[in-house]
């Protein structure tokens, strides 16, 4: 073998070495989704058109929590876990302000996604929808449902609880198993 041909081989045994790390890399801290469809409570919502109970605000997120680009807003009220979160990245400029929807506004639920980062593995559920007012056609997500860490901790399977949604006139109180989001 001749210099010419080792200096190859070493320098594709390199970039070959270098490429998979940087998958690997990619593969590790990439967000992972995966269908909540087939799952309760999300199963009992998905394909209906619900009405508001409360006023409800619409945000657009310059660092979108859901990386759905089909629906780029936000939905969220006053009795959400986030609102307060909300309420301080807009005085931050980190969301802005589009709409409020009243009392009686419908919104039409299409799908549920469950999100898991890849830098902290914390899992957000979402359910994702159309509303229209005012001749304008609204795509929203509406992050829904909390991890119950102590019931994960000891590997409860029921370890999914749900706050009131807007569209509720009762919080549901059961616990829920959703799946981990799939590595693609």
């Amino acid at each position: 073998m001749t210099v010419k041909k080792i200096m190859g081989i070493i320098a594709l045994v390199i970039f070959g070495g270098i490429g998979l790390f940087i998958f690997f890399l990619y593969a590790t801290i990439k967000t992972k989704s995966t269908s909540l469809d087939k799952y309760k409570p999300f199963s009992e919502w998905l394909g209906k058109t619900v009405t508001l109970k409360r006023e409800t605000v619409l945000f657009k997120e310059k660092m979108r929590m859901n990386t759905n680009g089909k629906y780029p807003y936000t939905l969220i009220d006053s009795l959400h876990e986030g609102w307060e979160y909300i309420l301080v990245l807009e005085e931050n400029g980190d969301v802005t302000k589009i709409t409020t929807f009243p009392i009686g506004t419908e919104l039409s639920l299409e799908k549920a996604i469950q999100y898991t980062n890849g830098v902290s593995g914390s899992s957000y559920p979402n359910i994702f929808g159309t509303i229209k007012s005012n001749g304008k056609e609204y795509k929203v997500g509406y992050q829904w449902g909390k991890l119950d860490l102590s019931k994960n901790y000891y590997q409860i399977e029921k370890s999914w609880k749900f706050d009131q949604a807007p569209w509720q006139t009762k919080q549901d109180t059961a616990d829920y198993a959703l799946p981990k989001a799939d590595f693609w």
